[in-house]
């Protein structure tokens, strides 16, 4: 059995799914023994005073993992009990390792595993590409609203999503300290870049978490959707934004997976050059060779 302990919002849950499936995937390709995957949601629901409240959303999707329960969480998590809750107290706390990068190790794991990390890079399951893919599809069709926008941009010749992360990057300052937001000059460069590669007509899909903000301050001079909505549920979202053809992606990993999940071989996605302002090598896996940097 596998163990995933979710933490975060959507994008990082999926970071967390896809290195815990494909670990599963390959510990079944080793054995021919059907490995579980199960999800330890138990951080949900709660407010430590110190991050932001998010909540479980891989319900959605097509994944192959049900919830782990307490004595299943605690077997693996604690196997030798108060030594085993020392040792992750001081590598979180003391060593501050959080498995934000690639850990190569991992891929060597044998037999049950509670897996706690970030996982913040496709180096993990870029192997089980096929299977994570299929698995991070919707159960259910699309909202009226988002049908609406899915048929507006199947009919876009040139579509380039943009995301515009703010929220907690923007009112929380030790998040914001952190991670920092992308400006003006940036998604400027990241329009030219794009025009130099397909021309100027095209349409861009706008996505954000404060996208009247968006509109009216982020001036665009090309053609632009507001995509973002009450109406439109985030993961509903994210799958609208992987049917761009081409991205210019947030120091997200939201917007990330709305890259990564676009099918298409010849797509651009134009990602920013620093991720964050701080640990910046522990960020140094999260995009791949084949995306642009600016």
């Amino acid at each position: 059995m596998i163990i995933i302990n979710l933490k975060g919002g959507l994008g990082n849950q999926l970071f967390q799914y896809a290195a815990g499936r494909a670990l599963s995937l390959r510990q079944e390709n080793k054995t021919g023994i059907k490995v579980p995957i199960k999800l330890d949601i138990t951080g949900y629901g709660k407010d430590n005073g110190i991050d932001t409240v998010r909540r479980y959303s891989l319900e959605p999707f097509n994944t192959r993992a049900s919830i782990a329960n307490r004595d299943e969480i605690r077997r693996l998590k604690y196997p030798f009990g108060v030594v085993s809750k020392g040792w992750r107290f001081f590598k979180a706390k003391i060593l501050r390792q959080f498995n934000t990068g690639f850990v190569p190790r991992i891929f060597n794991t044998k037999g049950p595993i509670y897996l706690d990390g970030f996982f913040q890079t496709e180096k993990y399951f870029l192997d089980t590409e096929k299977e994570i893919r299929s698995d991070l599809t919707l159960k259910n069709p699309f909202s009226v609203k988002a049908q609406g926008i899915s048929a507006q941009i199947e009919k876009t010749v040139n579509s380039v999503s943009i995301h515009v992360r703010r929220g907690d990057y923007v009112t929380d300052a030790k998040t914001n300290q952190h991670h920092g937001t992308c400006g003006h000059e940036y998604y400027s460069k990241a329009l030219e870049y794009i025009a130099s590669k397909i021309g100027t007509d095209f349409t861009v899909f706008v996505f954000s978490d404060d996208i009247e903000w968006v509109n009216k301050n982020l001036p665009l001079p090309y053609p632009a959707v507001y995509v973002s909505s009450p109406d439109i549920p985030d993961y509903e979202e994210l799958i609208l934004m992987s049917q761009c053809h081409n991205h210019i992606i947030a120091n997200s990993s939201f917007s990330w997976w709305g890259a990564w999940l676009n099918p298409h071989a010849d797509k651009i996605v134009v990602a920013p050059k620093q991720w964050v302002r701080t640990g910046k090598d522990a960020m140094k896996d999260i995009v791949p060779n084949s995306w642009i940097r600016l």
